[in-house]
């Protein structure tokens, strides 16, 4: 299963037109790089000076590792994440979320949850996701990683806090990525 580190600032409707000097500033630093699509970037030269990677890969050791990045942008606060890499449980009762893509699907719709065992309900921000979604406008998504193994580095949090004018986090999720031929 591929999975992803996604990037996310506090939501700010102001994001909307600064996906070209987002993409811009992470050109410019080399890390990303264009490709012929206009969704898809490849990883630039630096990223390893962006991204610290914890785990051991055969692939980064020669230096052969690929990386697709992926800006997504909506018009209004969404959640995104998948599958959850640990149990994510509902607060205060704790039972466990029977679904956390379908919770979050539906979060601009209801932004609050019901535990189905036993009817205590809430607010979706009120969950610990555990570093497995997040809410925002605009999401870089970087893939494939292997979940807790990429960091993003606090030179990569500042440069994106100093470009949008937003504190960042971020998450690991299932891919939603394909490594395309071109790249």
């Amino acid at each position: 299963m591929r999975y992803s580190l996604f990037l996310y600032p506090e939501f700010n409707p102001q994001l909307l037109p600064v996906k070209s000097q987002l993409v811009g500033t992470l050109s410019e630093v080399k890390f990303c790089r264009k490709t012929a699509s206009t969704e898809i970037l490849c990883g630039g030269e630096q990223l390893m000076d962006f991204i610290t990677f914890l785990g051991c890969s055969p692939a980064l050791e020669s230096a052969q590792a690929t990386f697709a990045i992926a800006i997504h942008l909506y018009d209004r606060i969404t959640g995104m994440g998948g599958e959850a890499i640990e149990t994510i449980r509902f607060p205060g009762c704790k039972h466990p979320l029977p679904n956390t893509s379908e919770l979050l699907s539906n979060y601009s719709e209801r932004k609050r949850w019901s535990c189905p065992e036993c009817g205590q309900q809430g607010a979706i921000e009120d969950i610990n996701w555990r570093k497995s979604a997040g809410f925002s406008n605009l999401f870089i998504e970087i893939s494939p990683i292997f979940p807790k193994e990429a960091v993003p580095s606090d030179r990569l949090l500042e440069l994106l806090n100093n470009t949008t004018q937003s504190r960042w986090n971020w998450f690991y999720s299932n891919s939603s990525v394909l490594l395309a031929a071109e790249l």
